[in-house]
C-alpha cells in the first residue's frame, strides 16, 4: 500500500528535545495516518462505500432466532443422553402417551436418529417463526422480520446443519463423560444406588446444556456475520474457526516458542490467530515500558488499549493494536470506532509505517518491549 511506503518517501528525526522537534513528529504522524485514510477512501470508491466507511446503501444482516438457536442446542444434547447408549425408559413412556405407539429400546444409531429428526424439527421451528406464528411472536428478544435468516437460504441451511452436528457430537461427548465419571466414582467408593447415579446423570446434561448451548450459538452467530461480511458460505467460516479456537486452546499447553510457532503456521496458512489464553479470556497486548506519554502524539496512541502502538494495522482508514482490534473485531463484528460500521478481521491491514515510527521512537527514548497476557478489556465482550 501507498500508505506504508510513505515514510520511505521522507522521515524526519523523531528524537525528543525541543518543541519544534515535537512539532515535527506530530505534523509526520499526521501525513502517515493520512496516507492511510487516503488509501481506503481510494478503496472504497468502487465498493459501494462512503468516506467514512459506511455503506451507501445499508446493509441488513441476517441473524438467527437465538432463543430458538439455544432451545434447539440443548434439546439435541439432552435427546442424545436419552437415547445413548439406550432408550431412557422416559422416552418410551412419552411415546405411549403422546404418539400412542411403542419406541424400541435400542436404536441401531441413536446419533443419526437425532441428527436427522432434529434437521427436520429444526426446519419445521425456524419456517413457523419466520412466518410468525404463535407463541414464537411472543418469545423476546426477537430479530426483525427483515433480519431474520431465511430457513431456506443457503445459509439458513448451513446453519442448521452445522447445529445439528455440535449438537449431537456435544450431546455424545457428555455421554462419554457421564461413563467415565460413574465408572471412576465406582471404582473409588463402590458401586452407586440407582438413584444417585440418575440424579447425578440429570443435574450433569441439564448444567452441561445450559453452559454450552449459549456458547456454541454465539461462535455460530458469530461466524454467520463474518462469513455475510466476506461473502463465503457459512461452512469454511465455521471450520478455520473452530480450528483457531482448538489452536488457542492448545496455545495453553504449550511453551511460549511452540505457542508463537503455531501462531506463525496458522496465518501463513490463512487459518487465523492465536491469542494466549484459551477460550478468550485473556489477549496478548505488547506494551512499550518507559513511554512518557506527555512525549508521544496522541496519534500514536490505540483507543483502544490506550497504550502507544507496536504492531499497528489500519481499518478502515484508522489504526489501532493488532491484537486488541482483532479481538474486538472478532467479538462484535462492528468498527471500534465508526458507529454502524460492519467488518472483519480480513479488513486488517498492517500498518508498517507507524510501526517502523514507534520502533524507531523506542530505539532513540530507550523504551523496552513487555509482550505479557493482560486480563481481556470489559468492553470487547459480545453486545
Amino acid at each position: 500500500m501507498a500508505a506504508n511506503n510513505s515514510c520511505a518517501e521522507e522521515e524526519p528525526e523523531v528524537t525528543g528535545g525541543s518543541g519544534e522537534e515535537e512539532e515535527a513528529l506530530e505534523a509526520h504522524v499526521r501525513r502517515l495516518l493520512l496516507a492511510h485514510r487516503s488509501a481506503f477512501a481510494e478503496s472504497c470508491k468502487d465498493e459501494g462505500f462512503g468516506r467514512d466507511g459506511r455503506r451507501k446503501r445499508r446493509r441488513v444482516l441476517k441473524r438467527p432466532f437465538e432463543v430458538l438457536e439455544m432451545a434447539y442446542q440443548a434439546a439435541s444434547q439432552i435427546m442424545v443422553a436419552l437415547l445413548v447408549p439406550k432408550v431412557h425408559p422416559v422416552v418410551p413412556a412419552l411415546s405411549r402417551c403422546l404418539l400412542r405407539r411403542d419406541y424400541p429400546e435400542v436404536l441401531a444409531c441413536p446419533c443419526l436418529a437425532v441428527f436427522v429428526s432434529g434437521l427436520h424439527a429444526k426446519l419445521a421451528l425456524d419456517t413457523a417463526n419466520l412466518c410468525g406464528f404463535i407463541p414464537f411472536r411472543w418469545v423476546e428478544p426477537r430479530p426483525p422480520r427483515r433480519e431474520l435468516l431465511h430457513p431456506l437460504s443457503p445459509r439458513g441451511l448451513e446453519l442448521n446443519l452445522v447445529g445439528s452436528v455440535a449438537g449431537v457430537c456435544i450431546g455424545k461427548a457428555l455421554v462419554a463423560l457421564r461413563r467415565g465419571l460413574r465408572c471412576a466414582a465406582e471404582a473409588l467408593i463402590g458401586k452407586l444406588p440407582a438413584s444417585t447415579r440418575q440424579g447425578a446423570a440429570v443435574i450433569l446434561h441439564l448444567t452441561a446444556s445450559g453452559v454450552l448451548a449459549p456458547m456454541v450459538v454465539g461462535g455460530l452467530t458469530a461466524s454467520l456475520r463474518e462469513a455475510q461480511l466476506r461473502g463465503r458460505p457459512l461452512l469454511p467460516v465455521v471450520a478455520v474457526r473452530f480450528l483457531s479456537w482448538v489452536s488457542t486452546g492448545l496455545a495453553e499447553l504449550l511453551s511460549a516458542a511452540q505457542t508463537r510457532a503455531l501462531a506463525d503456521a496458522l496465518e501463513y496458512v490463512g487459518l487465523g490467530h492465536v491469542s494466549c489464553g484459551g477460550a478468550g479470556q485473556l489477549l496478548e497486548v505488547p506494551w512499550w515500558d518507559g513511554v512518557e506519554e506527555d512525549s508521544v502524539p496522541r496519534d500514536l496512541i490505540c483507543p483502544i488499549t490506550g497504550g502507544v502502538f507496536v504492531r499497528p494495522v489500519a481499518l478502515h482508514g484508522m489504526v489501532f493494536e493488532e491484537s486488541a482490534a482483532r479481538r474486538w473485531v472478532e467479538a462484535s463484528g462492528r468498527h471500534p470506532v465508526l458507529q454502524g460500521v460492519w467488518c472483519h478481521v480480513g479488513e486488517l491491514q498492517p500498518a508498517r509505517d507507524i510501526e517502523a515510527l514507534c520502533r524507531q521512537l523506542a530505539s532513540e527514548r530507550g523504551w523496552v518491549l513487555q509482550p505479557v497476557c493482560h486480563s481481556a478489556f470489559p468492553f470487547l465482550s459480545r453486545g
